[in-house]
């Protein structure tokens, strides 16, 4: 188990809720240790008044009720006050908040191929920010992998909506930063460094092979021409990042390299506004065969060519 996101992790500005019992004895104890819940409040520097809600687990705000939550730096206060364990109280955490959105999340969050995937469409056609996180594609079976694998990592719905002809989602902030904990880039892809996370380049084929799947469905293409029959990607980088991009490339070959699949070296591929184009391809008929057997797309169109020409190979002209 290869652990991404603990308590320990969160900084300032999260705030996460309890489980009740865990939430009451901790309150109390932490009580029990400053004498009084007035020397407690002073010990903490928090209100004795807030003290009493975290303890219900809920506050009346114009005659409604909603939980309330531990701010990460307090909580860290009551654990070393009362000298519990950070890691059995990650046991008990049930959600994670940051300003007013929640994720109803399990830590410690670990890596996973569907983590890695999701890693994937954020680097490829998706957009974290600390004000969103969000991701748009022409492929409603890629939208709704982004759907699935985010409402089962974050306990979260997100808001679906359309933009041209593509399939939107998109969900809240705190995704975007959680996101950013395990190696997704916020803001703009093509002004900033790309690296691909060490869980991922040293995780399983499987994680492996979900990260490229996904960033092959968005940046990639299968040509099946009447000449030529290859898989590329290339992406675009700002002129003065270009040796980092190349970088970045490079581990992506060497992951493909890794699961038996032989790309092309990299090249230059044209200019555009401030910005330059890299990418490689995959040619020879055993590396499509690689690439289909070990990582395939999700991409229906995609997968179904490449399908078509691995089991029509020896019928067709090359």
């Amino acid at each position: 188990m290869v652990r991404l996101i603990g308590l320990e992790d969160l900084l300032d500005g999260y705030k996460v809720y309890l489980e009740d019992s865990f939430r009451k004895e901790l309150i109390r104890k932490a009580v029990e240790q400053t004498d009084g819940l007035v020397k407690l409040s002073k010990s903490v520097g928090v209100d004795w008044s807030s003290l009493c809600k975290i303890r219900r687990g809920y506050r009346i705000l114009k005659g409604k009720q909603s939980i309330y939550f531990v701010k990460i730096g307090l909580l860290k206060k009551l654990l070393k006050l009362t000298q519990s364990s950070i890691r059995e109280t990650e046991k008990h955490v049930t959600g994670i908040a940051y300003s007013k959105h929640m994720v109803k999340v399990k830590l410690p969050i670990i890596a996973s191929t569907e983590l890695a995937s999701l890693v994937g469409h954020a680097i490829g056609d998706g957009h974290a920010s600390t004000e969103r996180f969000k991701y748009i594609n022409k492929s409603k079976e890629l939208t709704s992998e982004v759907k699935q694998f985010t409402k089962e990592i974050f306990g979260i719905d997100g808001r679906d909506f359309i933009y041209k002809d593509c399939f939107g989602i998109e969900y809240p902030g705190i995704v975007g930063r959680l996101l950013s904990l395990i190696g997704v880039p916020l803001g703009r892809k093509v002004i900033q460094e790309i690296k691909i996370s060490e869980w991922i380049k040293s995780g399983s084929k499987e994680i492996k092979s979900a990260f490229i799947r996904a960033l092959f469905d968005d940046e990639g293409s299968f040509v099946l021409g009447k000449h030529q029959k290859f898989i590329s990607i290339s992406m675009y980088k700002r002129k003065e990042l270009v040796g980092s991009h190349l970088e970045f490339l490079e581990e992506l070959r060497g992951i493909l390299i890794e699961l038996g699949i032989r790309p092309s070296k990299i090249s230059f591929k044209k200019d555009w506004k401030d910005t330059k184009e890299f990418g490689f391809r995959i040619y020879s008929k055993q590396s499509l065969m690689s690439f289909y057997t070990h990582v395939g797309f999700t991409h229906k169109i995609k997968n179904h060519e490449l399908s078509y020409y691995i089991e029509n190979y020896n019928n067709l002209k090359l």
